[in-house]
């Protein structure tokens, strides 16, 4: 097992299991950051605290490796039903979409990470080869679209998104541009088979830095910012994603 895919998928998993507990707290499905309900479909709360239990229980199974695969691809379905298809029908926020995708992209990518052991196990969990190879590349594609924009973004708006860098850390606006470059850069990378494995890992420890320097301080100095919580558990497990990822860049996939 390559050192990277076992911390990785453990961080996925941990930050699934916060937004299962935002999902509750929030009484909808929100990962994804999906638009609200049409005013005459009414399915929460009930749709929530069952998501989220049925969330839970697959970032336990991804943990204890019992039909990782199955569990990643269960998250991939409700993220795609629940969330990614709420986007697609409103598309009022195509930052939050593409950030939709490209977490059903990292699930992929984590699904595929089992598959390639249990192969030789049941049928319910053997994939072929070019099924596993369509699957990763669908998932690389996925998260290359979102950090492509998300760089695009950063250029565009840089006069919102210094205020997220925490005021002690000078030069702000250059860490601004530099982070809207690291971000194309990573979205690139990862479709490059001699740059995929160190895009990928730099791309991870980058999310996770934010994840630490960033969205952990501004969660503690506002914890009742359902945005704020939204922004710390995202930035985890798209972290793990890449992990897993940059473990999987060593492979024939």
């Amino acid at each position: 097992m390559n050192v990277f895919i076992i911390p990785g998928r453990l961080i996925v998993s941990l930050g699934f299991i916060g937004l299962s507990i935002l999902c509750i707290l929030s009484e909808d499905f929100i990962v994804g950051r999906p638009p609200a309900w049409p005013p005459n479909i009414n399915l929460n709360p009930l749709l929530a605290y069952t998501t989220a239990a049925l969330l839970l229980i697959c970032a336990a199974m991804i943990l204890s490796k019992k039909n990782g695969g199955l569990a990643s691809l269960i998250i991939v379905s409700m993220i795609f039903i629940l969330s990614l298809t709420r986007h697609l029908l409103h598309f009022v926020d195509w930052l939050n979409a593409l950030k939709t995708l490209a977490l059903v992209g990292g699930m992929l990518i984590v699904g595929v990470s089992f598959f390639r052991e249990d192969n030789r196990l049941t049928t319910s969990t053997r994939v072929s080869a070019s099924a596993r190879r369509i699957l990763l590349w669908s998932g690389r594609i996925f998260l290359a679209a979102f950090f492509i924009a998300a760089g695009y973004a950063h250029h565009m708006f840089a006069d919102f998104v210094v205020n997220f860098i925490p005021s002690y850390i000078p030069f702000r606006f250059f860490w601004t541009y530099f982070t809207a470059l690291c971000l194309v850069a990573g979205g690139i990378g990862i479709l490059i088979s001699n740059t995929r494995k160190w895009a990928s890992l730099l791309s991870g420890v980058m999310v996770f830095g934010w994840f630490l320097l960033l969205h952990i301080p501004r969660v503690l100095a506002n914890i009742n910012d359902p945005g704020e919580r939204l922004g710390l558990f995202e930035s985890l497990a798209i972290s793990g994603m890449f992990f897993v990822l940059t473990g999987l860049s060593k492979g024939k996939d």
